[in-house]
C-alpha cells in the first residue's frame, strides 16, 4: 500500500495514471503505483541506433510515453501493451472472442471450486536463456501479492489467492480463499524470472527484448528464441509523439509504419484519399473502450437520482458520436461491450429528451429561475478532444438550465482529484474490460479509492449483495442472471452516464503484412507483422 511506504521509497514512484490502461482480468488492481526507475543507462539510446539502422524497423507511433515497463507496476495502456504483450508472456490471455485462452499455461483444470491446476508450455525460455519453470510462476504471484512490493495487482490477488505451489517443474496449483469466478482473467499476468533480480526487471519470455529508451523513443529487439517462433521484424521502435499536428506530419512524411488509436478522428478521412491513401490503409473494428460520464454521489445536488437522470436525458450522445467521434464509436448502454456474453440484452440508454430532463429537475426541487437552476463543475484533462467533449456537454446542459463550468487540468492533477473525490462531474474511459467481476471494483461500497475504483462513491446494499454473489458463482447462467440484475440497477441509479464504445482504428503502412487488430486495441499481433524492403 502507498501509505506503508517510507518517504525514500515513495520518491521512486510517480502519480497514478491507470484510468486509460485497464486490461481484462488482471486490471482489477485497487491502486495505480508506478514502478521503480530502471537503471539510467537503460534509458539512453546510444550510437547503436543511428537513423540509418532504423530504416527497416517497424516504427509504431504512441500518443504518450508509458509510465513504466516494469510488469509489476505497469497499468497505463501503453505500458501494459508493451510490457505484458511484447516483453513478457502472461500465464493466461484474452482471445479475440474475449474468452480466457492459453498463455504460458497451455491447459488447466478446475479440481474443485477453489483449486486450479495449471500446466506450463514446454520449451519456453527467458531472454537470458534460462528455462521457465513452475517456480517462476510461484515467485511471480507471491511477489505480486506481497504488501511490501506495493504492486497495483497485489490487493486483488491477496484477497482471492490463499496459496500457490509448484507441484513439479511444469505444474502449478492455485488455492483460492473462495470460489472466485473471475480468477482466470485475474491470472492474465506477466510471468517474471525468479532469477532476474532488481537490476533486470524487464527480463521476460516475450517475443521482444528491451533494447533501450529515451524520453521520446523505446526500442525492442527480436527474441530469436521465442517459443512461438521469432517475430517478423528485427526491431520495433516506438516513437512518442504527443502533439497532434506533429503526428500528422510524421505520417505524411512516411516516418511511421503503424498508429493504433493515435490519429485524431477528425483527420482520418485524409487517409482515404491521396497522397496518404497510397502509403496507408485504415483498419477499423469494434473495441472494448468504454467512455462514461461520472458523478460524485456524495455531492448534495448529484446525490439525487432524478438529477442524474435529468442530465442523462439532457445530453445528446448520438450527436456527440456523430460530430465529435465522426461515427467511429457506437452508443454504450453500460460498461460491457455488446459483444460480451454478460452484457444486458435488450437494454437501452436514456433517450435524448430535454423536456423530460426539465420535468425531472422541477420534480427534484430545482425550478428554472432567470434561465438557471444550479451550477456544477465538470473536470477534465487538457487533452483537446476531452475539452471538446466537455464543451458539448456544457452546451446541452445549458439548454435545461444547468450552468456547467468546465475546468481542465494537467493529467496528474485531474486524476488525483478524481481519486480523492474532489469533483462533481468528470469523464474518463475504461479499456479492455471483459469479466463482469470488474463491476465489483467499480461499484461495491467497499471499493472507494484508494481501496478500489468506486470513484463515484456509489453505495447500494442491493448491488453490494449481488456483486458479492456474482464473484463466487461459477455457473455461467447463474452469473448472467446476477449481472443482469446489477446492470439493471445501474441503469436505474445512473452513477455513470454511459456514452460510447470506441472502435479500434489502426493506420497501417502498405509495406506491412500480417497485422491484425485485437479487440483491446493492443499489440498482441505485432510479432506476426512483416515489413517489405524499400
Amino acid at each position: 500500500m502507498i501509505g506503508s511506504l517510507g518517504k525514500g521509497r515513495l520518491r521512486r514512484f510517480a502519480a497514478p495514471l491507470c484510468a486509460l490502461g485497464l486490461v481484462a482480468g488482471a486490471a482489477v488492481a485497487r491502486l495505480c503505483v508506478l514502478g521503480a526507475l530502471l537503471p539510467s543507462s537503460l534509458f539512453v539510446l546510444g550510437a547503436f541506433l543511428p537513423p540509418a539502422a532504423l530504416a527497416q524497423d517497424l516504427v509504431v507511433m504512441l500518443e504518450a510515453a508509458p509510465q513504466t515497463l516494469d510488469p509489476v507496476y505497469a497499468t497505463d495502456a501503453t505500458g501494459v501493451r508493451i510490457s505484458h504483450q511484447l516483453l513478457f508472456d502472461t500465464l493466461l490471455t484474452l482471445g479475440d472472442d474475449l474468452q480466457t485462452a492459453p498463455g504460458l499455461a497451455e491447459r488447466w483444470e478446475r479440481l474443485s471450486p477453489t483449486r486450479y491446476r495449471f500446466h506450463l508450455k514446454a520449451g519456453v525460455t527467458f531472454h537470458d536463456g534460462t528455462p521457465l519453470t513452475a517456480e517462476d510462476v510461484v515467485y511471480t504471484l507471491r511477489s505480486l501479492m506481497a504488501p511490501e512490493t506495493a504492486s497495483p495487482y497485489g490487493p486483488a490477488l491477496r484477497e482471492k489467492i490463499a496459496a500457490v505451489i509448484a507441484l513439479d517443474a511444469a505444474t502449478v496449483e492455485v488455492e483460492l480463499s473462495a470460489p472466485y469466478a473471475s480468477i482466470l482473467s485475474d491470472l492474465a499476468l506477466p510471468i517474471r524470472s525468479r532469477n532476474a533480480g532488481p537490476d533486470r526487471p524487464l527480463l521476460g519470455t516475450g517475443p521482444f527484448r528491451f533494447a533501450g529508451r529515451s524520453p521520446n523513443q523505446i526500442v525492442l529487439e527480436r527474441n530469436g528464441a521465442y517459443h512461438r517462433g521469432p517475430p517478423g521484424v528485427a526491431r520495433v521502435v516506438f516513437k512518442v509523439v504527443s502533439d497532434e499536428s506533429t503526428r500528422l506530419l510524421k505520417l505524411r512524411k512516411g516516418d511511421i509504419d503503424l498508429a493504433i488509436n493515435a490519429v485524431p478522428l477528425d483527420k482520418l478521412a485524409r487517409f482515404q484519399r491521396p497522397p496518404l491513401s497510397r502509403n496507408y490503409k485504415v483498419l477499423e473494428a469494434p473495441g472494448l473502450s468504454y467512455q462514461y460520464l461520472g458523478f460524485n454521489l456524495e455531492d448534495p445536488v448529484l446525490a439525487d437520482a432524478r438529477v442524474r437522470r435529468a442530465i442523462a436525458h439532457a445530453i445528446d450522445v448520438d450527436a456527440l458520436i456523430h460530430y465529435r467521434q465522426r461515427g467511429h464509436s457506437f452508443r454504450a448502454v453500460g460498461l460491457l461491450s455488446p459483444t460480451n456474453p454478460f452484457a444486458l440484452a435488450g437494454a437501452v440508454p436514456p433517450a435524448y429528451d430535454p423536456e423530460l430532463a426539465a420535468r425531472l429537475l422541477d420534480d427534484a426541487g430545482h425550478p428554472l429561475r432567470d434561465g438557471r437552476r444550479f451550477a456544477l463543475t465538470y473536470k477534465t484533462s487538457t487533452d483537446r478532444s476531452a475539452v471538446v467533449q466537455a464543451r458539448a456537454v456544457q452546451s446541452d446542459l445549458r439548454k435545461v438550465g444547468i450552468e456547467l463550468a468546465v475546468r481542465s487540468y494537467e493529467w496528474g492533477t485531474f486524476y488525483e482529484d478524481v481519486q480523492k473525490g474532489n469533483f462533481q462531474m468528470f469523464s474518463l474511459r475504461w479499456v479492455g474490460v471483459s469479466d463482469p467481476d470488474f463491476f465489483y471494483e467499480l461499484f461495491h461500497s467497499s471499493r472507494m479509492p484508494p481501496a478500489g475504483r468506486n470513484r463515484v462513491r456509489y453505495r447500494e446494499p442491493e448491488v453490494d449483495r449481488l456483486l458479492e454473489r456474482g464473484r463466487v458463482t461459477a455457473d455461467p447462467e447463474a452469473r448472467r442472471e446476477i449481472y443482469d440484475a446489477v446492470q439493471r440497477a445501474l441503469l436505474r441509479d445512473l452513477p455513470y452516464v454511459s456514452l460510447w464504445h470506441n472502435n479500434n482504428i489502426a493506420v497501417v503502412s502498405r509495406m506491412l503484412s500480417g497485422f491484425r487488430l485485437h479487440p483491446t486495441g493492443g499489440f498482441h499481433y505485432l510479432p506476426d507483422v512483416r515489413k517489405a524492403e524499400r
